[in-house]
């Protein structure tokens, strides 16, 4: 049976594949789950390989016993290890599963229970152990920790532990295990790099190359930084990511300034008086084409449009740091990035929706470089609004920067802190006491 009140798994775009949670059976108030493909009208193609597995089975996460876990006293990755909950992933018959099932499996569990750091993960099955080494390999789990004390204190002597792994939410979100190839899954769509005859993943990585960009007089700019990779083909899906909450998909397209519908939005939101007041780009549409176009002939940074399922509704600017103005003002990274944003179609205002879109474009930085340790802003200091949002996706106010149309207040966020925080979801919480994981936002 299944239940309405279980989210539904949903892989990201093109595929929109839908999986549901069954329950199978219920022992000592422990849901047993397996993850059932369940199609709907909207999907796109079907995944490279099954991600689903009809003798899979896995538990709800279950709380250990108090009564035999270390105390908070000992705070040892062992002991932390051993406080966390548990799920048990079982298969019958000589099909292990494949890294990408237990992907999948994760991917179900994150949804259903996002509030956790670590899980451990217990498997029982053909080819257990063999599954165990790839899990570990891909980084999608580690073996769970030995035994270890405080300083002073016994170490305990037990071997619970053997045979478990331990699965981390920062991990999972990093894109560890993606079975999209070499790119994490949510940025793994095939038409970003159309115009190569061969997938990138063919291919090794890019070696590092360093260049001078000197932007005087337009722009206070004289830097020294890595020769940055070509942009997304023009028009292509960059990230895109399935809202359990809003039963939608965020998604985030490369600007095409030469396609008339990307074009006639931007000049229509530009032209907003609410927009207008913080962007100051008013224009006509020939202006606002050559706007973009040196945007596009840029390769420090990007335009980019964002859409709920079928609909944009925002606009944003994503560039890295080194070689912008912003540069000049903090010891930047070599690969730091930053972002402008606008909403221009008011319908998909709130805070419901602007944190997925806030954290949504956060995490394609992080994902689509892993190298990217910071994203920064500059809003304006006395701008409440962004600093508020900044801070609920775990980013911090470094000081304050006096550019030359405004003070800004400098704002970095650390990839060890949004992938810690992981605030991919709208929770509805407004007080600590609701939510105390909020603190660790501060």
């Amino acid at each position: 049976m299944s239940l309405s009140s279980l989210p539904l798994v949903r892989l990201p775009e093109p595929y929109k594949t839908t999986y549901e949670l069954h329950i199978v059976s219920t022992e000592r108030n422990l849901r047993k789950f397996q993850l059932l493909r369940s199609p709907r009208g909207d999907e796109g193609i079907p995944p490279p390989k099954p991600l689903d597995h009809a003798l899979l089975r896995f538990t709800d996460l279950a709380q250990p016993n108090p009564s035999s876990t270390p105390d908070e006293g000992n705070n040892s990755p062992w002991a932390r290890a051993q406080r966390s909950p548990v799920t048990y992933i079982t298969w019958e018959g000589l099909e292990t599963p494949t890294v990408g099932q237990i992907w999948n499996v994760v991917h179900a569990i994150e949804t259903l229970r996002s509030e956790f750091e670590i899980f451990r993960g217990v498997m029982s099955g053909h080819g257990s152990d063999i599954l165990a080494c790839e899990l570990q390999g891909v980084g999608l789990a580690i073996a769970h920790p030995e035994p270890s004390a405080a300083p002073g204190k016994p170490i305990p002597s037990t071997t619970n532990h053997l045979g478990q792994l331990v699965f981390s939410r920062s991990s999972f979100w990093q894109g560890a295990g993606s079975p999209f190839g070499t790119r994490p899954a949510w940025v793994s769509d095939p038409g970003i790099y159309s115009y190569m005859r061969k997938p990138l993943s063919n291919y090794p990585s890019r070696p590092r190359q360093h260049t001078v960009t000197t932007g005087f007089p337009e722009r206070r700019v004289h830097a020294l930084h890595p020769v940055r990779p070509p942009k997304p083909t023009s028009g292509s899906r960059i990230y895109s990511r399935y809202i359990p909450h809003l039963d939608e998909f965020f998604s985030v397209y490369a600007l095409d300034y030469t396609n008339d519908e990307h074009l006639g939005l931007f000049n229509k939101w530009q032209n907003d008086p609410r927009v207008a007041q913080g962007w100051n780009e008013t224009g006509t549409l020939a202006q606002h084409r050559e706007y973009l176009r040196k945007i596009q002939e840029d390769p420090h940074q990007i335009a980019v449009l964002a859409k709920f399922n079928d609909t944009f509704f925002s606009y944003h600017e994503i560039y890295w740091t080194k070689e912008d103005h912003l540069g000049a003002y903090y010891d930047a990274g070599d690969w730091d990035r930053g972002r402008h944003s606008l909403v221009g179609d008011e319908r998909f205002r709130g805070p419901h929706r602007t944190i997925v879109w806030w954290s949504g474009l956060m995490h394609y930085i992080f994902l689509d470089d892993p190298r990217t340790e910071f994203v920064t802003g500059e809003p304006k200091y006395s701008n409440l609004a962004p600093l508020t949002y900044d801070h609920a996706t775990g980013m911090n106010l470094a000081k304050l920067v006096d550019l030359p149309h405004k003070r800004s207040a400098l704002i970095l966020g650390s990839r060890e802190k949004f992938f810690h925080v992981a605030p991919l979801r709208f929770d509805g919480s407004d007080t600590l006491d609701r939510n105390p994981f909020r603190s660790l936002k501060l």
